[in-house]
């Protein structure tokens, strides 16, 4: 009698990514037409795609509204469970993510000022450049408070300073919202994480600079596979680790920036999302950026399209379900770490 071997040890890392494929289509099917009033099916995205008819107001309703927030999803979760990722590997802790360390707070801060108007001058920057600078700020801080700039790193000092930094810039921005109270209400429902706003703009500003920062992650995948071995180990095989956190930072900040710009601070995909990957794929950085990519794009179109069905017809922000999520997933992974600890 031959026993069925579990899924991970018959098919290989690049079949099982390759799986992930058909599951982001059906995911962004049901983005398209889950939860509308105007009782869209996947036969009108296929008569669509075949024949676009102006005049059809299905039609209409999934290119002008469901496509762009479908397709922002999908770059906004890939970004963000990729540098969840690259923070894991750079600090060598599982705990890591955009969210938990102060990245995508710093960047909702300096949104938050822009939109506010409390410094004219910000206001008046592009979007994007403003967040860059508020999660670069962040990211130098953790960088040199966590200690990323010594050898070897201290993994509880990264997780305090990063920590302490978070809450720092989430009173920040409550305060610059409660300061201009004219714009209060728009800026806490973005500060929830939402896409219900998206437009084909936001999706051509997140586009470019998530492929971009993708790449970049794509390239580090060698050098965090070695930094894996052990940062003496690195350095022995010719490494550059000061390098690798250096740049390592700069994706981070960028993959970030382009999200929170145009879906504000959605929690937890980065700290989620790797630990799935490793199940499936196994622990190859070069195949983690591809699944992490592709892993994040679905749950963040998943996870829109389960919080437009929370209070259907009205709207919610989809950072209220992956907090939820992402909450319980922390808390299980910080237990988990100290019963090691203690073992």
């Amino acid at each position: 009698m031959t026993l069925a071997l579990p899924v991970r040890q018959t098919l290989s890392p690049l079949w099982r990514i390759g799986a992930l494929l058909p599951v982001l289509l059906v995911a962004f099917g049901l983005a398209l037409t889950s939860y509308s009033q105007f009782d869209l099916r996947l036969r009108d995205v296929v008569t669509l795609v075949l024949a676009f008819d102006p005049d059809n107001l299905k039609h209409q309703v999934i290119a002008s509204l469901r496509l762009p927030r479908a397709l922002a999803a999908t770059f906004v979760g890939a970004a963000l469970a990729v540098a969840g990722l690259v923070m894991q590997g750079m600090t060598r802790n599982p705990l890591a993510s955009p969210s938990v360390f102060g990245v995508s707070s710093g960047a909702a801060l300096a949104f938050a000022v822009s939109a506010t108007g409390l410094i004219a001058w910000v206001a008046a920057l592009p979007l994007l450049l403003v967040t860059f600078c508020g999660a670069g700020l962040a990211g130098v801080l953790v960088f040199f408070l966590g200690g990323l700039h010594r050898t070897p790193i201290h993994p509880v000092r990264v997780i305090l300073a990063g920590v302490a930094l978070n809450f720092l810039f989430l009173s920040m921005t409550r305060g610059a919202v409660i300061l201009a109270d004219e714009n209060a209400y728009g800026v806490f429902h973005w500060l929830t994480g939402s896409l219900g706003n998206v437009t084909f703009d936001d999706v051509r500003l997140v586009v470019p600079w998530t492929v971009l920062g993708l790449a970049g992650a794509l390239w580090l995948g060698q050098p965090l596979n070695l930094l894996r071995l052990g940062e003496e180990r690195m350095q022995n095989l010719g490494g550059g680790l000061r390098q690798v956190r250096w740049l390592g930072s700069l994706v981070v900040v960028l993959l970030v920036a382009a999200a929170v710009s145009v879906a504000g601070p959605i929690g937890f995909v980065g700290l989620m999302v790797p630990h799935i990957a490793r199940a499936l794929i196994g622990s190859d950085y070069r195949l983690l950026v591809l699944a992490c990519a592709l892993l994040g794009a679905i749950l963040l179109l998943v996870a829109d399209t389960l919080a437009r069905g929370l209070r259907f017809p009205n709207d919610s922000p989809v950072g209220i379900l992956t907090t939820l999520l992402g909450a319980g997933f922390f808390l299980f992974l910080a237990r988990r770490k100290i019963l090691e600890a203690m073992a």
